[in-house]
């Protein structure tokens, strides 16, 4: 394995183990399920790394094509996760479509790695895997009002990391025309090894990138959403209970009338301080 290769692999685990990181500190503040898929995604992506490197390592032959092929399903298990995770911002993804996709995507290598070759099976994993990043291109377009919605200032980090990214797909297309192998790791071409991983790497930095602003946006609007709500309950207590010490101040009334309101007064004090603790919690 060329050097530039190794060291590249290496930056990727770096930068994996800080998206994965990121992923389950956010899924331990806000126990969203998004930040699930997101965190399986980054670790899957970061096995994947691992396996080349190991590769390299081992002597036997079929050990060596089972790691080369699990390098390249886990990066596209990865993507899968991580883009399921990203798409839950402004949009509904099936959890069953998902979990037959991965069913399908796990047992269409598993046949293809049984009847055919280790290169046609990483050729199909890398083929599926680059759909995936295309469909980066389409599904927000289409999506569009949700998409622009919530991603608000944040879709311009969205727009640097497909520009980036974009950039891999002509890329890789010169390196299949040029008979390499996915990962380059037989390669010594250091221009063609740089343009193969360096479009990768800075794509990863700006999804992380993306992932923090987009979340601490998110989280800004919600607060200020609920502040709103908030503020708006409390308005609604208070005149009630000015409506009720009204009522109270009124001669005429009945002891059990009286009783009533005082039993509703005690009801909206307990709602107000509610409301104070939960805004004091924001």
């Amino acid at each position: 394995m060329n050097d530039l290769v190794l060291l590249s692999l290496i930056i990727f685990i770096f930068i994996r183990v800080i998206g994965l990181g990121i992923s389950i500190d956010f899924l331990n503040g806000t126990k969203a399920e998004k930040f699930k898929f997101l965190a399986l995604g980054w670790f899957f992506w970061m096995l994947g790394v691992v396996t080349p490197i190991l590769s390299n390592l081992v002597e036997n032959i079929f050990l060596k094509e089972i790691l080369l092929v699990l390098n390249a399903f886990l990066a596209a298990l990865g993507t899968i996760f991580v883009l399921w995770g990203f798409f839950k911002y402004f949009m509904t993804v099936s959890f069953k479509k998902m979990v037959i996709l991965i069913f399908i995507f796990f047992i269409s290598t598993v046949l293809l790695f049984l009847i055919t070759d280790y290169v046609v099976t990483i050729a199909f994993c890398a083929l599926f895997m680059n759909l995936l990043f295309f469909s980066t291109f389409v599904i927000p377009p289409i999506k569009k009002k949700s998409f622009k919605k919530f991603m608000g200032r944040s879709i311009i980090w969205y727009y640097a990391s497909v520009l980036i990214l974009s950039i891999f797909f002509p890329v890789s297309i010169i390196i299949a025309l040029q008979g390499y192998r996915y990962g380059l790791y037989n390669a010594d071409d250091p221009v063609l090894i740089t343009f193969n991983y360096l479009p990768i790497m800075i794509t990863s930095i700006l999804f992380i990138i993306l992932l923090v602003h987009l979340e601490y946006t998110t989280s800004s609007r919600q607060q200020l959403e609920l502040k709103d709500n908030y503020s708006h309950d409390l308005g609604n207590i208070l005149q009630v209970i000015s409506s009720a010490f009204e009522l109270i101040e009124m001669k005429g009334r009945s002891e059990a009338e009286t009783s009533e309101l005082g039993e509703l007064l005690k009801d909206k004090l307990n709602e107000a301080a509610k409301q104070i603790r939960d805004i004091r919690e924001l």
